[in-house]
């Protein structure tokens, strides 16, 4: 005990001390690194209201059987009103057009009641009828027109009927009612309140607002065995009818024509350049 030097002890000790000092440093430095940063940059969120994204519809069915009818306007017989139309083309049913006879200066009326239906606020569609390009005529002198009605609203006034594929007898417009900000397609007004009629080429480029999703038409289409030379389609003397019996027996096939619905996005007050 005597013999020991106080200050050589002293001098280990605080050897020690720092050797475990480095040791628990270095370790604590491997640790930081091998778990990475633990620092974090301030960011806050909050919650907004969303909704739902619903497909609308087309559609279009058949609402009354398709009725024929004798309109010749110089019969006394013509007294009824054809389908849902304004009763401006009076005429009698014809029960069966398969045994009924058309003659030079006769007119028959084809009537076509549906409803459509147009359910998107960008929503415009064509109202055609399909298979007018295959229609197989036979008989020398038959010419066609069409009229459409909104119940007893004429929007389309006897006007020629277009023979091409997809061609248009007039456009619908769906409601614009859940789009506030957007604009209206239609260009000739709503049905049943500020639709104008139309006729001949303006016609086939015509859209009319739907006041609901769903309307019902009446698409008229006749069929005059003569020639109108004043445009005012009713047989009158001055007209042109045939003479020869060359088409005695002969028919013109008109089955296989629907009515059709169908979209277009080139046409409409707010489509286009």
């Amino acid at each position: 005990m005597s013999n020991t030097n106080p200050e050589q002890i002293l001098v280990v000790t605080e050897q020690k001390q720092r050797r475990r000092g480095l040791v628990w440093v270095a370790a604590g430095a491997a640790a930081l690194l091998a778990g990475g940063t633990t620092f974090a940059l301030w960011s806050a969120s909050d919650t907004f209201s969303g909704g739902n994204i619903t497909a609308g519809d087309l559609n279009i069915v058949q609402l009354a059987d398709t009725s024929f009818w004798d309109v010749s306007n110089d019969r006394k017989d013509a007294t009824e009103v054809v389908g849902a139309s304004d009763g401006s083309q009076l005429g009698h049913l014809v029960d069966d057009v398969n045994t009924w006879r058309i003659a030079p200066g006769d007119k028959l009326a084809a009537s076509f009641e549906t409803t459509a239906t147009l359910d998107g606020d960008n929503l415009v569609a064509r109202v055609g009828i399909d298979g007018l390009d295959r229609m197989e005529t036979s008989i020398t002198g038959m010419n066609y027109s069409y009229e459409v009605y909104y119940g007893d609203e004429l929007l389309v006034s006897e006007t020629v009927l277009p023979k091409t594929a997809d061609a248009p007898l007039l456009y619908l417009s769906a409601p614009a009612a859940g789009q506030e900000s957007g604009a209206e397609d239609a260009t000739h007004g709503i049905l049943g309140s500020t639709a104008t009629a139309v006729d001949g080429a303006a016609a086939q480029s015509a859209v009319f607002g739907m006041p609901a999703t769903s309307v019902d038409l009446n698409v008229v289409i006749y069929a005059s065995f003569y020639e109108d030379k004043d445009g005012d389609f009713r047989y009158q003397d001055t007209d042109v009818t045939v003479e020869e019996r060359t088409d005695v027996s002969m028919q013109d096939a008109l089955a296989g024509m629907t009515v059709s619905l169908s979209q277009v996005r080139d046409t409409g007050a707010q489509f286009g350049a």
